[in-house]
């Protein structure tokens, strides 16, 4: 993990480069909190099992990193051009575009990877990247959120038992690594966490159809069973409207907050899907 400089913020990333001669990158978005740290597993499970044929990389949300900002952020607009003190949607977005441009313009294949909000993300992306690029979804929204309010008004210790139950189901090798990372949140990491998913809840509240339809072949779906923030209705609908295309569901109970428990078979699942033939 790195802290780097991303459109003139610091933000957390994790990257695993490909093996000389290989130049495909799987770009993960993640959900909210936007947290780079949580992917880990997950990433590291993509790379291992491409054997270096993919490069991964995991990109925090702008604001979200936690003890990073010794200085204040700078500033961002809303629509009116008033000034605002975090990071919206759309700075998220031109964040994440900002990353390709500086760190992997030059890569042959893009597999771009979304977890919740990242979904979202991914289909505002589009617009900006040349259409031979492949997004990978999962859903959309996150539980997350309310969890990493709690934890920090909490005392240390028993934050950290609190933790390390969470991520009990994690690989062991990077439950301490997950638990630092949520201990050393912040106030302002908190409070971007929470602006950026209170205007998610406002705003990203129906299907960008037209935008799925000029894209869908390219596009994977992935839905839970057990996931209160997309229904197995919404799967059922979205077959119904894109009969025929990659819409899938969860039939092995993964959990929507994956990256707690679930990651290396969400990994196994999603490398299944990429292309043999790159």
């Amino acid at each position: 993990m790195e802290v780097t400089d991303v459109d003139g913020v610091p933000t957390h990333v994790f990257s695993l480069e490909a093996s000389r001669g290989n130049d495909s990158l799987l770009y993960i978005i993640p959900g909210s909190p936007g947290m780079a740290h949580f992917y880990v597993p997950f990433a590291s499970r993509l790379f291992q099992l491409g054997g270096g044929a993919y490069g991964v990389s995991v990109v925090s949300h702008a604001g979200h990193s936690p003890g990073v900002y010794k200085t204040p952020l700078p500033p961002s607009q809303d629509e009116q051009g008033a000034t605002r003190d975090w990071f919206s949607l759309e700075d998220q977005i031109s964040h994440k575009l900002a990353f390709l441009r500086d760190r992997a313009e030059q890569k042959k294949t893009l597999y771009l990877v979304g977890h919740s909000i990242g979904c979202y993300m991914i289909l505002k992306m589009l617009k900006h990247i040349a259409p031979s690029r492949r997004p990978l979804f999962t859903t959309y929204r996150s539980p997350f959120v309310g969890t990493v309010w709690l934890l920090g008004s909490i005392p240390e210790f028993v934050k950290l038992k609190v933790l390390r139950q969470w991520f009990s189901s994690s690989p062991p090798e990077h439950v301490d690594y997950m638990c630092r990372a949520v201990m050393n949140i912040d106030s302002r990491s908190i409070y971007n966490i929470l602006s950026m998913a209170d205007q998610e809840m406002k705003e990203v509240v129906d299907l960008p159809v037209d935008t799925i339809r000029e894209v869908i072949d390219k596009l994977v779906f992935y839905y839970g069973v057990r996931d209160k923030w997309n229904s197995e209705r919404m799967y059922e609908e979205m077959v119904e409207r894109f009969p025929g295309k990659d819409i899938n569901l969860c039939k092995s109970g993964y959990s929507h907050s994956f990256v707690i428990d679930s990651s290396h078979p969400m990994a196994e699942y999603v490398f299944n899907k990429l292309p043999k033939d790159e």
